[in-house]
């Protein structure tokens, strides 16, 4: 038996046409807004099929048991704490396991940014079929339920305003979800990456090279450098230079401390060439910078 609703306990919100073009005409939610919206728990013989796709993104979260989807010809397994994306115009199927069946959190999208959200929720690595791991959180399912209970009051101009507005807000836990609840990582459950970055920001006063902070990690230069490309999108030392920079605001906002004293404290001896790195990051020097946040002191 195959079923694609009529689970108990089931929640399913349908965004009436004229609804949905009055977001096409909402400037601030028009590129990007929620067309369907609903919840199955234990939802077994859920099974969808579309063989030519849909115009719309879908999203999947499994929040508990396990699932699958077919796209493009690809299978792939959906666990607990897993999302995926479908992207727009793609044929593909889904459904629960036989056994343990999942429980999803669902989202159809609309809009010319559909590609771009699914594109930061899922990455760009190419892969065919596949989930993306984000956890378990309390904050992004409190999202979930804050949206739906905002549209459930209506169709409103407010209401379609505050629910599609706190969308961004709810796909952010999927992109960034060590910022949210319970998934706010350990040092030791934290990535490679995540871990790289609490390095720099734990030496902003040392001079770190490439090969200091794959060590810190135990990987391999090479290895660590293309891993940190692919999540962050910037080379390791680009982006512990950013981060210098980002510190060096700060001290040059709220303190006297002159130029060399700010330099040296964030692990660079060579004032001229602080001075240049700054320049290049923030348009202007830190002198002028200083200036312009009315402290004058030098």
């Amino acid at each position: 038996m195959r079923k694609s609703r009529g689970f108990e306990g089931e929640l399913i919100i349908e965004i009436p046409k004229v609804a949905t073009s009055h977001c096409e005409q909402l400037p601030l939610i028009s590129q990007l807004f929620i067309a369907r919206m609903g919840y199955y728990p234990k939802a077994l013989h859920h099974y969808y099929q579309r063989p030519n796709g849909i115009s719309q993104a879908i999203l999947l979260y499994c929040s508990d048991g396990e699932g699958w989807i077919e796209l493009g010809g690809n299978i792939a397994q959906v666990r607990a704490g897993e999302v995926v994306i479908l992207p727009l115009d793609v044929p593909h199927s889904y459904g629960a396991d036989k056994i343990n069946p999942w429980s999803i959190y669902w989202l159809h999208l609309t809009g010319a940014y559909c590609d771009a959200a699914t594109a930061a929720v899922m990455g760009r690595d190419g892969e065919p079929a596949r989930a993306v791991q984000v956890g378990f959180s309390e904050e992004r399912n409190a999202l979930f339920t804050h949206i739906a209970t905002t549209l459930l009051k209506g169709y409103s101009a407010s209401n379609l305003l505050h629910a599609n507005l706190t969308l961004p807000h709810y796909l952010s836990s999927f992109i960034a979800p060590e910022h949210f609840g319970s998934q706010k990582l350990s040092a030791s459950a934290a990535s490679p990456t995540e871990k790289a970055i609490l390095y720099m920001q734990e030496n902003l006063s040392n001079s770190l090279t490439l090969d200091n902070i794959a060590r810190s990690v135990n990987l391999s230069v090479s290895f660590f450098s293309r891993k940190f490309k692919k999540d962050t999108g910037y080379a390791p030392i680009e982006y512990f230079n950013y981060l210098r920079i980002q510190k060096a605001c700060q001290l040059l906002h709220f303190s006297t401390w002159r130029i060399n004293e700010v330099a040296s404290a964030i692990g660079i001896d060579d004032p001229f060439y602080f001075s240049r790195l700054f320049k290049q990051q923030m348009g202007l020097s830190p002198v002028h910078y200083r200036k312009n946040k009315g402290i004058e002191r030098q």
